[in-house]
Parts: C-alpha cells; structure tokens; sequence
C-alpha cells in the first residue's frame, strides 16, 4: 500500500505556522509522510523587513528557521529550486534534484516583484534588482554599506511610490543617512503626506522614467512566480493561484494555495501578510481534514486590514495617517 504524501511547497507564513502547529501539537499532524520544500533553509518574517533595510535589526535577528520547524513537527526537508508542477503527474520538478510525487500538494510560495502587465527583466544586477525576492535584496544592500554610504556616494533610486516604496525609502535613510536617494514614483504618487515626509528625509522625489545608470532598486508591486501559471493552474491577473474559501484550489481539490501566491476567488484580497499569517490556522485544519477523509471547512478572511508604515523620520501625526490610508 502506497504511503500518504503531503508536500509543502514553499516556506511562507503561512506553512511556518502550519508546522508550529504540528509541533507544538503532535497529535494534529496528518498521519503519513511530510515534505517541505524550501529555496533556502530560513526565511525572512516580513513584517520585520523595513528594520532589516534601515540597519534596526540584523539578518540573524529576522529569520525564521524552517529547517527546524520541520525537524520540530517531524516534515521532512528539502532546499531546491521549485521549476513546475506536472499536474498530470502530481509531481514537482526541481532544479537539479529528481521529481518529488505527491497526494495532497500545498503552495506558499510568495511572490516576486513585477512592473505592471510586462514583466522586469534585470540585465545588470550590480545595479537594478527587486525588492523580491528579499534574501538577494538584503545582500545586495549589505554589499554597499561601505562604499555607498557617504553623501559623495552615486545616487540611488527607489522605484514605486506606493507605500512599499515609500517605506523602503525611508528606511534606506535611516540605513545611509548621508547617501543621495531618490523615489522614482509615477504622477499622482505618492500622496502628499509620504511626499512631505520624503522631502523631510532629504529623499529627492523624481517623476516618470529613471536614469538607467543609477543603482535602483524596486519596489513595483507583486505577482506570483510564473512557473505557477505555466503548470497550468488557474491564476488572477497577478498570476495569484485561484482557490476556494477552503483554500483549495479551483478545480483541483487536492491542492491548496495561500500567502501572496494565492487568493480566494470570491473573496478577493490583496498580498499581505496580515492575510497569510490567518491564513494559516484554516490551512493547517484543511491539510489535517483532507488527510482523513473529511469535508474541508471554508475561511472568510477579514474585510480590513492595518497597513503599518514606519520610518523615525516620520512625525506621529503622518505615522497615524498613513496606518489609516493602509486600510483596504
């Protein structure tokens, strides 16, 4: 008889807290075997992402250990690069290992940064790269602490005035806070309250195209990675795998989807942490219910949501504003 194999493909939010579960509570665990497959064997928590860029916190601080959350719930773990999925199949190719089969698949597989409909291709990384995926973002602003840090430093831009760019921005400023740093935003961003708050940093604020030559970085939005698409799964516009309100994916009740790689089609709401880390209680209760036998339960995730935008150079009364403009 073939053994039960669930597979947790990626180290999201919403997967850590799957795996506190089953750890801090052994019984819950889905009888058979387990994997998680990860990129890399930590993942950043990223609500602690802007203290990470303005120097607050360090690397170490910010990382959440999945090879131990793993070994903690007794899931086996894997480091690899996820290619597709064969949904023919039910297996996941990966880069440079053999195809991992499963029963039961579930994706938490984040997202990367994009430019609207067309997606950004990088050709010279030493000086353009996304703010997504984080771990190469964080090195790469590491690698110029020593040289770019000073106001004789070459500029450097920040791509997208919505909040994520603003935010990043400011925490650049609190990371070099002689380095020249511009905001490359597109007419109407930001709004006025994070524009006079910019100015207040010494952030110059630049409207439409950037000078290719200058180190930039982007904070343009997100979408799901696109081997998601190309596996054949239904997505949205943002390539966000379609689901159910049982986080199942439509169509494919054996598949599961959350975190910013995933949305529920009748409920639509946009990437955020705040989602994928609620996410995670009905999750874990629909893996323990498909692995006996039991009709999944639907989750309703809250309508509004705090966005939180920090910065020391932000007065209180802004901080207090632009938590309010964060409600969606």
């Amino acid at each position: 008889m073939s053994v039960d194999h669930l597979v947790l493909a990626g180290g999201g939010h919403s997967h850590a807290l799957t795996l506190l579960r089953w750890a801090m509570s052994p019984r819950l665990r889905p009888r058979g075997m387990i994997t998680l497959i990860n990129r890399n064997s930590t993942t950043f928590y990223s609500g602690m992402l802007p203290g990470l860029v303005s120097h607050y916190y360090k690397q170490n601080e910010a990382l959440i250990d999945l090879r131990s959350l793993a070994n903690n719930a007794a899931v086996s773990f894997v480091v690899a690069e996820i290619l597709r999925i064969n949904l023919k199949k039910n297996c996941l190719l990966l880069d440079g290992r053999p195809p991992i089969y499963f029963n039961r698949l579930s994706l938490d597989v984040g997202a990367e940064t994009f430019d609207g409909p067309v997606r950004l291709k990088f050709t010279n990384k030493d000086i353009e790269i996304p703010i997504k995926p984080i771990e190469s973002a964080i090195d790469w602003i590491e690698q110029q602490d020593n040289d770019y840090s000073s106001s004789n430093s070459a500029p450097l831009a920040v791509i997208g005035g919505g909040m994520s760019g603003v935010e990043i921005a400011l925490a650049l400023r609190q990371r070099w806070p002689k380095r020249p740093l511009e905001l490359n935003a597109k007419l109407g961003q930001p709004i006025s309250t994070f524009r006079d708050a910019l100015e207040k940093a010494n952030i110059r604020i630049v409207l439409g195209e950037q000078h290719k030559s200058i180190s930039s970085l982007y904070c343009t939005g997100s979408r799901a990675p696109s081997w998601l698409e190309s596996s054949g799964l239904p997505v949205n516009a943002t390539g966000r795998v379609l689901t159910t309100n049982s986080l199942q994916v439509l169509n494919n009740p054996h598949l599961f989807a959350s975190g910013d790689c995933g949305v529920i089609n009748k409920n639509f709401r946009p990437a955020s942490g705040v989602w994928a880390v609620r996410a995670a209680e009905p999750l874990a209760k629909n893996l323990e219910r498909s692995a006996l036998g039991l009709k999944p339960i639907d989750w309703y995730p809250q309508r509004f949501a705090l966005q939180l935008l920090g910065g020391q150079v932000v007065e209180h009364s802004q901080v207090a504003w632009a938590i309010w403009a964060g409600i969606v």
